[in-house]
């Protein structure tokens, strides 16, 4: 089946059972990554490292320049009508784009370690280094992934990354703990940075490869001009919500210091389970959100979107009371200095802005793969922007739970807004009241009404 056909829902959902099962794995690894960094690291370095790849993950947002969500767009779109030539002319192009923006942005963070602000920071000029080359790597993960996931190649797109690379690290971080007194934050990022970049090796030379064999033709005037305008909108869209967590820990690092940004990088990751299942499904959904809507099949799009917020809905509100009953032993798997009253309680206010963003389903995704990237970058500068500024005072009037009271906020609220103004533009609700008003719901409502 090729990336433009459009999958029956038994298909769908087993890829997305598929795709959610690997999220799963991931999130768990992801866990166990960094309790494993911080068995290696003290608390300050622990806290330098989790700022580190805080900043590397923020600066790969950007600087892949909104092409991941590109090719994501524009590959089933054009290969599902037949069009192969235009469609890996389209790729080409978002690669030499992707390549430009991670190389010059890392150029950037490495000439960060000249700045004469952070002398205090001893580690400074090391860790700007290893921060770039964690960023590059990030940023090119994150691009070959989604270049393989447009063309329906799940696995192939996501274990590499999701898998391979974080039972590498973890492993590599238990071989230090057993055989060596422990590394320093600069270490530990040099060392997922390099395991990262071998781990993708494949794919890159799989993408590089394929790219180059298949047929690529010339992109006229409207290709270009729509592949600029809708670059501009997803660059934003893209970058915004995933930015925020990260600028978040920063923003943190800077007003409380290395330590209490670590405590509240944990609760992130922590907090991401709960969104777990929306995203596994996503991996699967892109490319038939992108091929049914521009075939005019918006029952379709409102069918799977309206599933997939229920499924994710579900999990963040059983996660959430995971967070509520067993926050504290959760987080003292990192270390115990973080299985305090303050951390649990910030730890529940994120999941309770998790569980208002799931219930909101795929808006990111929807808006972006139906023509609505203008929009939603508009809602993200604006909710994004003003969130910022409120968890930047919130951390300074009431520390960790102010922090996490302004990301939490600022992720329902542009999640609503996003689910209202999909609804309202192209009528489709990406939201559990779509699902609500669904067939499939009226039709599970009227089989538990003649149970009863």
């Amino acid at each position: 089946m090729t990336s433009g056909e459009r999958f029956p829902l038994r298909t769908l959902a087993r890829n997305g059972a598929a795709t959610g099962v690997i999220k799963l794995a991931s999130a768990g690894l992801t866990f166990l990554l960094f309790v494993a960094a911080a068995m290696v690291t003290d608390q300050r370095q622990f806290g330098l490292f989790s700022t580190a790849y805080a900043g590397a993950s923020l600066v790969s947002f950007f600087a892949i320049v909104g092409q991941h969500a590109a090719v994501m767009r524009f590959w089933p779109q054009h290969a599902g009508s037949g069009d192969i030539a235009t469609a890996n002319g389209l790729l080409a192009r978002a690669i030499r784009l992707t390549l430009t923006g991670i190389v010059v942005s890392s150029l950037l963070v490495a000439a960060a370690a000249l700045l004469p602000f952070f002398r205090e920071t001893p580690e400074w000029a090391d860790l700007c280094l290893a921060t770039a080359v964690l960023a590059f790597a990030l940023g090119w993960s994150e691009f070959t992934a989604c270049a393989l996931r447009a063309k329906n190649v799940l696995f192939g797109g996501l274990l590499p990354r999701d898998i391979v690379w974080r039972v590498v690290s973890i492993a590599a971080f238990l071989a230090i703990r057993l055989f060596a007194p422990g590394v320093s934050a600069v270490e530990a990022t040099w060392l997922i940075a390099i395991l990262l970049l071998l781990c993708v090796l494949p794919q890159t030379i799989v993408l590089l490869r394929d790219t180059r064999r298949l047929p690529r033709g010339p992109l006229g005037a409207a290709e270009k001009a729509e592949f600029k305008a809708v670059t501009l909108g997803l660059w934003g869209v893209t970058a915004l919500p995933p930015a925020l967590a990260q600028a978040s820990t920063l923003l943190v690092a800077g007003l409380l210091g290395p330590e209490a940004a670590g405590a509240l990088f944990v609760a992130d990751r922590v907090m991401r389970l709960a969104v777990l299942a929306l995203n596994g499904i996503n991996q699967a959904l892109a490319p038939q959100i992108s091929a049914s809507f521009h075939r005019g099949e918006r029952a379709h799009v409102q069918r799977i979107v309206g599933l997939t917020a229920i499924a994710g809905f579900a999990l963040a509100l059983a996660m959430l009371v995971v967070f509520i009953l067993f926050g504290q032993p959760i987080l003292a798997i990192f270390d115990h200095a973080y299985a305090t009253g303050t951390m649990h309680a910030a730890l529940v206010i994120l999941g309770l802005g998790a569980l208002v963003g799931t219930a909101c389903g795929p808006t990111e995704l929807t808006m972006q793969l139906t023509g609505l990237q203008r929009e939603l970058f508009r809602t993200l500068i604006v909710v994004n922007t003003l969130g910022l500024c409120a968890t930047a005072a919130f951390t300074l009037s009431f520390g960790p739970i102010g922090s996490a009271c302004g990301m939490a906020g600022t992720m329902a609220v542009w999640c609503v807004i996003g689910a209202a103004t999909t609804r309202r533009r192209i009528g489709i609700d990406p939201s559990i009241l779509g699902f609500l008003s669904s067939e499939d719901a009226i039709a599970v409502r009227a089989i538990l009404k003649g149970r009863s």
